[in-house]
């Protein structure tokens, strides 16, 4: 018995460190946004997540430009330099938003066969390629020859301008389509047309939605919108106030499935002589049941799952009544008026 104890013991810690060095996030194209590029000093970017990653997660960030003809770093090496960002201790939630501003406690400088140098952005347009280690989520010594590509913000010009002519430029690979895996933020088509920084100055709330999910494809849509990006050659009050106004979060609070019908439905007029509309924003409304004040049924319609407008004549005394809205999943109730 004391045998087998001990065997156990021994094997708990291996298993756990086998499998907690499995736990990192494998990332797929799109997962992350690149929403700031600063190439005045001090050079600075950052970064939003719309899934979950896990601790201990490696993500590397350079402004190494990629070229079409390879779909590849440039060759032999890039001198462009990079940073790898670790997720800290538990990990990151869909909506973190990480900000560099040289430097940071969860960045680290990375250089392999691939990628040499220093990693300084440009103040002649340049790019942010976000990138991971194909062969280990974690990131290994070698990922520059590895590269699984995310996204990719640059402001050398308004067209992933084909293979680089300068460090500065850089292509889109195909296993990116613009706007999902990258935005091309610069001043004009050609080459060099640039802007040294570029922010996202939409807006960080998307809460109201019925789903999480819901609420994340409206942020990739607001991300994914070139005017909703500041643009300037100069750092000025007007890019600071932007910096200033990043939160570290997305708001993707999401509302209860009763306050989602309640915002979904409206009844119009009211108070009315008994001919309303119910005006519906695309719900499957399947029911509407009115009832007095006591909670005695007067009315019952079956709407079978409509999802437009709907005009009702109702043969309702003048007085107070609830109007109960239901769809498949919820639903809610509407105070109507008869005068």
């Amino acid at each position: 018995m004391k045998t087998k104890l001990l065997s156990i013991l021994v094997a708990l810690p291996i298993f756990l460190l086998t499998t907690s060095a499995f736990a990192q996030t494998t990332l797929a194209a799109g997962d992350i946004v690149v929403i700031q590029l600063q190439g005045d000093d001090p050079d600075s970017f950052a970064f939003v997540t719309f899934v979950d990653i896990a601790a201990g997660t490696g993500i590397f960030f350079t402004d190494c430009g990629v070229s079409s003809t390879t779909d590849h770093f440039r060759a032999p090496a890039c001198t462009e330099g990079a940073r790898k960002y670790t997720a800290p201790a538990g990990g990151l939630d869909a909506g973190d938003i990480v900000k560099y501003a040289g430097g940071g406690a969860d960045f680290a400088t990375y250089t392999d066969a691939r990628i040499t140098g220093n990693f300084l952005l440009s103040t002649g347009g340049d790019q942010i390629v976000a990138f991971q280690d194909s062969t280990n989520p974690a990131g290994g010594t070698n990922a520059g020859n590895n590269p699984t590509f995310l996204y990719i913000l640059s402001s050398a010009s308004t067209l992933f301008a084909g293979d680089p002519a300068d460090s500065n430029e850089t292509s889109l690979p195909s296993t990116l389509t613009s706007p999902t895996g990258g935005l091309a933020l610069g001043e004009n088509t050609g080459d060099d047309n640039e802007y040294d920084n570029v922010i996202y100055n939409g807006t960080y709330d998307f809460s109201g939605f019925a789903t999480t999910a819901e609420a994340i494809n409206a942020a990739k849509a607001a991300f994914q919108n070139t005017s909703n990006y500041l643009q300037v050659q100069i750092l000025d009050a007007s890019h600071t106030t932007a910096v200033a106004n990043m939160p570290n979060e997305l708001n993707l609070m999401t509302l209860s499935n009763d306050e989602f019908l309640s915002n979904s439905f409206a009844v119009y007029p009211n108070p009315s002589n008994g001919n309303i509309t119910i005006r519906n924003s695309g719900i499957a409304l399947q029911n509407v049941t009115i009832t007095d004040l006591s909670g005695r049924t007067i009315s019952s319609k079956e709407m079978n799952g409509v999802t437009s407008n709907v005009d009702l004549s109702l043969k309702l005394t003048t007085g107070i009544y609830l109007m109960k809205l239901s769809s498949n999943d919820a639903s809610t109730t509407k105070k109507l008026i008869i005068k």
